[in-house]
């Protein structure tokens, strides 16, 4: 007779490998958009202190940079967001610093903005018209029937 050797099943082992993969989907994802300058480096700019190459140098470039008569203003702009799984995005900081910068290039104003305190533009839900005629998918396949002369020269 035959001894039987144990089996062991891997299904255990598989289980525990799936819960820790639905376990690591669901931590959340931090992202960062934008510039969004470090406390240290904006303790650094003042007022009538640094020129635009040195404000360059320690922030980096601008996200924005004022239009027209504003041009010289400079705007640096980010958002840190964390997602969980599937979820809508959660904003943790979304900043907004403004540099302005006087007629001898220096820096004349600092403003930092939190900008999740903005006010949002509420959407209107109205809906443009359009020209023309509106067919079913029915109407459109049968419409095209004939429509098409095959081209006998080539």
């Amino acid at each position: 007779m035959r001894a039987r050797l144990p089996v062991r099943c891997p299904v255990p082992g598989v289980a525990a490998a799936a819960a820790a993969a639905l376990l690591l989907a669901c931590s959340p994802i931090q992202d960062n958009n934008g510039n969004i300058p470090l406390a240290e480096s904006m303790e650094k700019i003042a007022p009538g202190k640094q020129t635009r190459e040195q404000v360059r140098e320690t922030l980096g470039t601008p996200s924005a940079v004022g239009a027209f008569e504003e041009s010289d203003v400079w705007y640096y702009i980010g958002k840190r967001t964390r997602t969980v799984a599937f979820l809508k995005p959660e904003v943790l900081e979304h900043r907004v610093v403004e540099i302005r910068f006087g007629v001898d290039g220096r820096v004349s104003e600092v403003n930092a903005i939190d900008a999740t305190q903005v006010a949002k533009p509420d959407p209107v839900d109205r809906v443009t018209p359009t020209e023309g005629n509106e067919f079913t998918i029915l109407e459109q396949l049968i419409g095209n029937i004939g429509r098409f002369t095959p081209n006998t020269e080539r």
